[in-house]
């Protein structure tokens, strides 16, 4: 997990929030029909960082910087929660679907899928899907722009994601994604005035590019029931983005957590990731490698109306990417709480 995408993937917790404690793909309903949820609610954030400019829901970040020797400021922001997913079940174990995943949501991966999944009986559950950014994050045209005000554009991703749960009958499941990052408007290094930056360095700082992940997890139902859910997880993740600068490796470490009570259910994460880079950043002649930590908890509470289709839900994490650099140091608390309220055929 590099600190680019950890900044990134903090901001998109943001507008994801909440969702349900799936923890893998849901099986697949036996009944045809329409069926889905949907999360709607409110949050408070505070964000460190010099590179992210929030998104469409978000106002968030600092637009002026005075140096490129400066730490990050901190910003506030109370921001709206919109999340869900619709499917549609099929004869025959298909299901097609859109939205964000209640697993995307809970194993902190802010993203949008259309796709579909296919029960295989004995050898598990296969899944593939289109991947695009539902809102996309704003990031500074130019990150390193000194004494002026930033300004903000889109960072936009897309690509595909394969996905196969339950391998053949065992409780481990495997992931690959690929992701296509585009800036719509890259001029990172144009606008910094304390060190020069000519078309060569730039070039270095390009942020377009591919993105590939693979994942590894194993689910463990432990205690009396089941009810103790563990998923660890390892993530490795190639940038080869068009600078040398921002392409890099890294990897992530996560365990997953979720206890089944009595009307309610706990979800919380914990995650490690550590990055390097092919090349020196130009604008501070160093790597910005760096290392960075996610932990969030989440309540989910069963309310007595609708047979218990509405869930009230309630959710904290913080977050901090620590860089060799000290400006792409960057640090996420985040508290929000909301509403579930899942629809269609039982």
């Amino acid at each position: 997990m590099n600190s680019t995408h950890l900044r990134l993937s903090l901001l998109a917790i943001l507008t994801v929030g909440m969702a349900s404690a799936a923890m893998a793909i849901e099986p697949i309903p036996s009944t045809p029909g329409w069926r889905g949820f949907v999360v709607v609610g409110g949050g408070y954030a505070d964000l460190k960082s010099n590179t992210v400019a929030g998104n469409n829901l978000i106002d968030i970040g600092q637009p002026v910087i005075d140096s490129v020797a400066q730490r990050p400021r901190s910003d506030d922001a109370v921001y709206p929660v919109i999340s869900g997913e619709v499917n549609y079940t099929f004869a025959g174990g298909w299901q097609a679907f859109f939205g964000t995943s209640l697993e995307d949501a809970v194993t902190l991966d802010g993203v949008t899928q259309l796709g579909a999944r296919k029960d295989m009986g004995s050898a598990g559950i296969l899944q593939g899907g289109f991947l695009f950014s539902g809102i996309p994050t704003q990031v500074w045209e130019d990150p390193y722009a000194e004494g002026v005000r930033r300004e903000e554009t889109d960072r936009d991703s897309t690509g595909v994601r394969l996905q196969w749960d339950r391998v053949l009958g065992s409780a481990f499941e495997l992931t690959f994604s690929y992701r296509d990052i585009s800036i719509d408007t890259e001029r990172s290094g144009e606008g910094v005035t304390s060190v020069a930056c000519n078309a060569a360095c730039q070039d270095l700082l390009r942020r377009d590019g591919d993105q590939y992940s693979f994942d590894v997890s194993y689910l463990y139902r432990l205690g009396e029931g089941g009810r103790h859910l563990v998923r660890p997880m390892i993530r490795y993740t190639t940038d080869d983005r068009d600078g040398e600068a921002i392409s890099g490796d890294g990897y992530r470490l996560q365990l997953s957590y979720v206890f089944l009570g009595q009307g309610y259910t706990v979800a919380s994460n914990l995650a490690y990731g550590s990055s390097s880079f092919d090349a020196r950043n130009p604008i501070f002649d160093a790597r910005t490698d760096a290392d960075g930590i996610v932990v969030d908890s989440t309540l989910f509470y069963r309310l007595p109306i609708e047979s218990g289709r509405w869930q009230a839900v309630g959710s904290v994490l913080w977050g901090e990417g620590d860089s060799d650099v000290a400006f792409h140091d960057n640090e996420l608390f985040m508290i929000s709480a909301g509403v579930m309220y899942r629809f269609g055929a039982r």
